[in-house]
Parts: structure tokens; sequence; C-alpha cells
């Protein structure tokens, strides 16, 4: 219990290569999208009389559920003293144990298709992993093809953003540790356009025409984006706001951008 429970912290997942799903949503997305990365499969009985796709997903991939009662589901997702603020109050009676996702950024980029529409979101020092989850299952609402986060940013595989996703981390490439600068010149290789959102810019987002191969990036939740992103990206644009409220938070952001490049894409459903 010490040793899954310890993977709230980041320490804990990069030593060990593994990472935790907590709750029915996101152990299935893992279970269906992953299934070979999954080690261990923890149920309580309620849990799998109310859903049990989850033990026969589990079977599917080699991993036979362990019924446990509830208490050790709740030893299982308890923060340790580094990720404390992962902490779940009220765990959902499901927890998984996978691989972390070994795909690198330069990798992710080069899959990108070498033609037609695409979009990708670019986190920069996106530091909270519920705001992190939270743009994971926009980008994926969206029909984005591409989550990178650069290397200050907050781990989307931790826990908290695990959840927050509400399993979304498993069904696109999300990709952590991507210098920035050297990421913007990839995306230029394959022909993908920066745009950044400013209070300050000039256009606004629902005039501009925005291309069809395009990379939102979103700035840290207190300063935004900073200077040398701004300076290097294609498009900055503002969110246009009607009442009185500064800014936007991070994460709403992302999901007025991404739905306006959604509703603008030929090929969308």
């Amino acid at each position: 219990m010490r040793r899954i429970a310890a993977l709230s912290g980041r320490s804990a997942r990069r030593r060990t290569g593994l990472i935790r799903a907590d709750g029915p949503q996101a152990v299935r997305s893992l279970l269906a999208e992953s299934p070979d990365t999954v080690r261990e499969l923890f149920l309580t009985e309620r849990t799998s009389a109310a859903h049990p796709e989850l033990a026969e997903l589990g079977r599917a991939a080699g991993v036979s559920a362990r019924l446990v009662p509830e208490h050790v589901v709740r030893a299982l997702v308890r923060g340790d003293q580094e990720g404390a603020g992962d902490d779940v109050p009220s765990p959902q009676g499901a927890v998984a144990v996978a691989e972390r996702p070994a795909l690198g950024w330069e990798a992710a980029v080069h899959a990108l298709p070498a033609a037609g529409p695409v979009t990708v979101v670019v986190l920069c020092e996106v530091r909270d992993p519920g705001n992190v989850g939270t743009i994971v299952r926009t980008a994926d609402a969206a029909g984005a093809d591409l989550v990178l986060l650069t290397e200050d940013s907050a781990d989307p595989f931790a826990p908290k953003a695990v959840r927050s996703s509400a399993g979304s981390v498993f069904h696109l490439p999300v990709v952590p540790g991507a210098p920035v600068q050297p990421l913007f010149a990839a995306l230029r290789a394959r022909d993908v356009a920066l745009a950044v959102t400013s209070g300050y810019a000039a256009t606004d987002l629902f005039c501009l025409d925005l291309p069809p191969r395009l990379a939102w990036v979103l700035g840290n939740e207190a300063r935004g984006v900073d200077a040398a992103a701004l300076a290097a990206a294609d498009h900055a644009v503002r969110i246009p706001l009607a009442g009185r409220a500064e800014s936007l938070n991070v994460a709403t952001a992302a999901t007025v951008c991404l739905f306006e490049t959604l509703r603008r894409r030929p090929d969308r459903p």
C-alpha cells in the first residue's frame, strides 16, 4: 500500500517508471487504451458490481482484479508527504498501476500528420495538475492531436492530473518535458503555426484567420505566456471579455481557443 500511495509523488513516479489511475472512468480508459502497460488492478466489491467491465478489461489485459475493502483503496490513494496535495478524500473504489508512457516529445511531433489540419496544445509552465488534467480533457473533447508540456509544467501523469482529465490522458498523446525553443522549431518544421493568448494582443480570437495546422501555446496561471514565447509566436490573440473580469483561468482560455478551432475545422463532426 505504501508503494502505490507513494506514486502521488513525482520522485516515486520517476524512480519506478509507474503511474497510478484512480476512479472507474480513468481506470476504464487506461485498461481500454493501454492494456499492455497495466500491472495491477484493485477494485472494491461495490465498484466491481457497479462496473463489471473493469474486471473484464483487466482479464483481457492479463491482469486479475484484486477485490479489496474500502479502507485499502483509501490507503492506496493517500498522498505521501511530497504529493500531499493529491489526496483523494472519497476514492471511487478503483485503482490501477501502470507503466508510464514512454513517448518522447520529438517522436510525438514527428508523428503528427504531414498534411491536413492539425491541432496541438503546448502548456508552458502550467503548474497546477488540476488545470493540466482539465486542459487535456478539453483537448481530447475538441479533437486535438497532441498535448505537449514544457519542462517546468506539472506532471500530466500525477494522480490529480489523471483524475482531472477523466481518463483523457490515455486517449491522445500527452508528452511532458519538452524544451521550449527546440519544441517551437520542431513544430514549425512540421508546418504547424504557433498561437498564444494575451490580454494585450491587438487581434481578436474570433477575427483571426486560424491556420489549419495550429499549436495553441498556453502559459502559467499567474503570469501567462512569457515574453520569449510571445515573441516567438506566429499569432498573438486576445479572447474578448464582455464583463468586468480581468482574465480567464488558463483551462477556460484553452476551452475557448480549442472549441473555436474545432468550430472552424472543415473535418469537424
